[in-house]
């Protein structure tokens, strides 16, 4: 399989990074105040992550309320504590195992992972 060129590589995963709400900021700090930034930073993602993860969790909520005999009989993930990983088995499992309805709950699942 032959990968991308690497201006449609980095031209994608910058569209990705704007789809989740991110946006690209360049500033100009002290030297000695740079770990700082970094770190206030990644408190910013981690904000952003969290969103995803709380917007999973009542997501696959509804999943197990819905689907739990059909597509997640043998799959034990407990949605207050799910995390994006958890999400990832949960979308499978109802969009490979379900209806039409569990595909659709489970692509709008895969959306909040990627």
């Amino acid at each position: 399989m032959a990968q991308a060129p690497v201006k449609d590589r980095v031209s994608q995963s910058r569209q990705r990074r704007r789809k989740a709400g991110l946006k690209r900021v360049e500033v100009y700090v002290p030297n000695d105040k740079v770990d700082f930034v970094k770190a206030y930073a990644a408190q910013l993602r981690d904000g952003v992550d969290s969103e995803h993860v709380l917007k999973a969790r009542k997501l696959i909520a509804r999943a197990y309320s819905q689907f739990h005999a059909s597509c997640l009989d043998n799959i034990d993930v407990d949605p207050d504590e799910a995390s994006l990983s958890d999400a990832a088995i949960v979308s499978a499992a109802l969009i490979h195992r379900g209806n039409s309805e569990a595909y659709k709950l489970g692509a709008e699942l895969r959306k909040l992972i990627r």
